[in-house]
């Protein structure tokens, strides 16, 4: 019986990744072919994948976070990954990125969140 939940389990979680992965196909306006040749394996294991019969392997969501700039958390939990400060310094203007740490610091030193650094 704990079996037949795991792999129901299992099932439900590679048709969800299957779902994202279409999703993020579509977006980026390819073919299951072109995905397939990404990532390389056949289009026939690569529908699998997307019908959730099939999972990628680690290898392969490698890939699809290399070369596609798919979140592999988003892939497996359909979280979305939020944007953390440091990002926010990452993108900002070298000129800027001085002041704009010093604000971060001082709007957290307001907050009171102990513990968290903007490097």
């Amino acid at each position: 019986m704990n079996n037949k939940r795991k792999n129901k389990e299992e099932r439900e979680l590679y048709k969800d990744i299957g779902n994202r992965l279409l999703m993020r196909r579509r977006d980026l306006h390819y073919t299951q072919e072109q995905m397939a040749e990404l990532l390389g394996v056949s289009t026939g294991f690569y529908g699998m994948i997307e019908r959730g019969e099939k999972a990628p392997s680690i290898e392969k969501l490698v890939i699809i976070y290399e070369k596609l700039g798919t979140d592999i958390t988003y892939l497996l939990t359909g979280d979305e990954k939020q944007e953390q400060f440091p990002d926010y310094i990452e993108k900002c203007p070298r000129e800027k990125k001085y002041d704009f740490e010093q604000l971060l610091k001082y709007a957290l030193n307001l907050a009171d969140v102990g513990g968290y650094s903007t490097k």
